[in-house]
């Protein structure tokens, strides 16, 4: 019966246009592969930090406080990309949904909102409270990919007992660690 079955499948069609069916199917196979290749490159591309500081106002503005900063510079040879502190690395559909999101990033750079260190700097707070808010809402959720409490070794007493007591009160790591990679928002 299987047999049939199988000879029934992989016969030649009665009608010479239903060769078009698996034809069609081939192509969309083909076309899809390329299309989920081509997507996941341009991700990945678009990702990197090379990437982020061919924008005008990240090279100006960004590049020498994030390579002064000890995401970038340490004793330990490691380097942060922007992507690690930035975009979710566990999901590819919530990752695909916040390069859309932050595609419109673009768009004050076009406007001339960003594009000199004096308008960076007036806008520099209102920037870093949406990440910090974002930073708030998933438990500092990018932090915790490479950083975490229970491996963390030869800190002072005080230092064990704030990172022990994190998730109390709602406290997570960007309460106490803002300004790590980005120079802080100037007082008024």
């Amino acid at each position: 019966k299987l047999k049939a079955l199988w000879n029934r499948i992989w016969q030649r069609p009665v009608r010479w246009w239903m060769l078009g069916i698996p034809a069609g199917g081939f192509i969309m196979l083909v076309v899809g592969a390329i299309g989920l290749g081509t997507t996941n490159f341009i991700v990945h591309a678009t990702s990197s930090t090379q990437f982020c500081f061919s924008c005008h106002s990240h090279e100006v503005n960004i590049r020498a406080e994030y390579e002064e900063s000890s995401h970038f510079n340490n004793p330990s040879g490691m380097r942060v990309a922007c992507s690690d502190c930035h975009l979710p690395k566990d999901n590819w559909f919530e990752l695909m949904a916040t390069k859309i999101i932050v595609s419109a990033d673009i768009v004050p750079e076009l406007m001339g909102k960003v594009d000199t260190p004096e308008k960076w700097e007036a806008h520099r707070a209102e920037m870093a409270e949406k990440v910090w808010a974002e930073y708030r809402a998933n438990d500092s959720r990018y932090c915790r990919t490479c950083h975490q409490v229970e491996a963390m070794e030869g800190q002072s007493a005080i230092a064990v007992k704030l990172h022990q007591s994190l998730g109390e009160n709602g406290k997570t790591c960007i309460d106490c660690h803002k300004g790590m990679a980005h120079a802080l928002p100037r007082s008024p």
